[in-house]
């Protein structure tokens, strides 16, 4: 699926899942700072992207991102747009 604003629809995704104002994920925010330090909310964030872009990413997609620039730049290359 692919959206007219990608970084827009795995903010919305990712900002659901956390529980967190969607406009607290700019590029720079660190992913740990957010709550994604432990696996399982990082499992949670993980399908909830993959749900809305109806896509499905490796278990260790998230390994090595630090921010959510990095986040949403992985995603943009994984679906290729």
């Amino acid at each position: 699926m692919l959206e007219p604003d990608l970084d827009q629809t795995v903010r919305e995704a990712v900002a659901r899942q956390l529980r967190i104002p969607a406009a607290r994920l700019t590029g720079d925010v660190v992913l740990d700072s957010i709550g994604l330090d432990d696996d399982a909310t990082a499992v949670g964030v993980l399908e909830a992207v993959e749900d809305v872009l109806e896509v499905r990413f490796p278990d260790d997609f998230l390994d090595g991102l630090r921010t959510f620039g990095e986040l949403s730049s992985a995603v943009r290359i994984a679906v290729g747009v």
